[in-house]
């Protein structure tokens, strides 16, 4: 999205709308948009509270506590604890477990830093964009009822799909709830008169699901680190219903 909103001048979209099934990210996103002077007035306090502990433990103490807090409750301050649980936590990793409880380890970083300019920046940058927290059966619906999506073009970002066996049946690694690919998948072939693409790691799995249905394009390498103890390698994708030249 902000590399989009950075390069937006070659582009012709007439509006820009953004879905995520993660609340807590797009509650992010709707108060940078609205009050960036709250999350940063909140946000500088965390800060300085976290680096001024003199020592690790402390301040994985505070992580928790704040994690705590984060999940607990259903308030303002939860989109800067997001922000801050972002950046000292495990890597920058969202995760949760089977009853939604963001679960991710301390990140044991000596310091952290906000930067308020960029914040700010962003959104400036931000400000017409549109957020929604909807299921994509339920954002698809909506451009029908509005009579856009034949007109859009839809880039899709669904929980990546690991070839190790092992995790074969927990292929959704971010949040509590199962992704079904093949639905998603037949889904979007239904759309033939919308362009889209969808973001993938190159598997077996994913070859079989979207490469059956899709042109296939190799994006680059990718290294992700889900938690300390499992570095997933893999190359990256994107699969579209159109030919990209």
């Amino acid at each position: 999205m902000i590399n989009l909103l950075n390069n937006i001048e070659c582009f012709n979209y007439k509006r820009i709308i953004v879905n995520d099934l993660n609340e807590n990210i797009i509650n992010f996103y709707l108060l940078l948009k609205n009050d960036v002077e709250f999350i940063i007035k909140n946000i500088k306090k965390i800060e300085k509270k976290y680096n001024n502990y003199d020592n690790l433990s402390k301040k994985e103490e505070y992580y928790y506590q704040i994690r705590e807090k984060f999940n607990c409750q259903k308030a303002k301050i939860n989109a800067v604890y997001f922000l801050f649980l972002m950046k000292a936590g495990f890597n920058g990793v969202y995760r949760e477990n089977l009853n939604g409880k963001f679960n991710v380890p301390f990140g044991k970083k000596k310091y952290i830093c906000f930067d308020n300019d960029c914040l700010i920046e962003i959104s400036k940058l931000i400000q017409n964009v549109e957020f929604y927290n909807l299921k994509y059966t339920e954002l698809f619906d909506k451009l029908k009822e509005e009579k856009i999506l034949n007109n859009s073009y839809i880039y899709c970002d669904p929980p990546y799909l690991p070839e190790d066996d092992n995790i074969d049946q927990r292929p959704l690694l971010y949040t509590k709830y199962f992704f079904n690919h093949q639905k998603f998948a037949n889904i979007l072939n239904e759309l033939k008169e919308t362009k889209f693409s969808v973001s993938m790691i190159d598997s077996k799995k994913s070859d079989y699901i979207y490469g059956s249905m899709f042109y296939k394009y190799e994006m680059g390498k990718l290294i992700r680190t889900i938690n300390p103890k499992k570095v997933f390698k893999s190359t990256e994708l994107i699969f579209s219903n159109y030919e990209i030249k």
